[in-house]
């Protein structure tokens, strides 16, 4: 059964520091055009709000913020190999969340005894791109918003840091924007592939105080928050994903 697509809404204060720092630091010479879309994929296409049902999950273009976002072609082989490319204006607002996205039925976070995924995926390495490779997790019913940032190119979680934590080894920064809106952003350097344990974000704002205990899941995604990619074209592409769960 298609899954439904949540618009998503981004209240998030996600500024590039070292551009805001030094405005002038935008007025790079912009980069050449780069970008190319692949033949003969299953689904292709630069609608805002494209969408493909590949098995349970959603490939979708989702270039929520409409009135700033810049063209976007989104294709796909599958929901674990497929990609964007994006021309966003030289601003740090984020434009797009191209994403990969997998819907649940409120199904209760206590049910939930597994819930990790892995991810390889590659994005811009240009001065002049803005934007992060990200897990977004959206709580009951869209009203609570847990993202996990693996890799960062100049971008700033809203709010502040309440905590530094290791979840299997990887150190995570706990970022709190507000009390329904949280991201856990890796340190020490970033990750292009790797495993991410979501279950165990989840369980330390419970544990923590900041998340109740009976919060229900309702989808989780996995793409690139786009702010700038200087004004031209560039490439973002997945190539390996999972998303995997088991109850108690």
């Amino acid at each position: 059964m298609h899954s439904f697509v949540k618009l998503r809404r981004r209240g998030l204060a996600t500024v590039a520091a070292l551009a805001l720092a030094a405005p002038g630091l935008l007025a790079l010479t912009a980069p050449s055009a780069s970008a190319s879309i692949p033949s003969g994929t299953a689904f292709k296409s630069s609608e805002p709000f494209g969408t493909w049902n590949n098995r349970a999950f959603d490939v979708y273009n989702n270039e929520w913020n409409t009135k700033e976002a810049g063209p976007q072609t989104i294709w796909a082989y599958s929901y674990h190999h497929w990609g964007v490319e994006s021309q966003q204006s030289a601003t740090t607002s984020v434009k797009t969340y191209p994403s990969v996205q997998r819907n649940y039925p409120s199904r209760p976070y206590s049910t939930f005894g597994m819930l990790r995924s892995t991810f390889a995926e590659k994005m811009p390495s240009a001065r002049s791109f803005i934007g992060e490779a990200a897990y977004d997790l959206w709580l009951n019913n869209y009203s609570i918003e847990v993202m996990v940032w693996v890799d960062n190119h100049r971008q700033v979680p809203s709010g502040n840091i309440i905590a530094h934590v290791t979840i299997y080894g990887q150190k995570f920064a706990v970022w709190k924007g507000s009390s329904t809106q949280f991201s856990f952003a890796l340190e020490g350097g970033n990750e292009r592939s790797g495993t991410v344990h979501l279950l165990s974000a989840l369980r330390w704002l419970v544990h923590h105080g900041q998340l109740s205990s009976s919060v229900t899941l309702t989808q989780v995604n996995f793409g690139w928050e786009i702010c700038s990619t200087h004004g031209v074209p560039m490439d973002f592409t997945l190539t390996k994903y999972t998303l995997r769960s088991k109850r108690h």
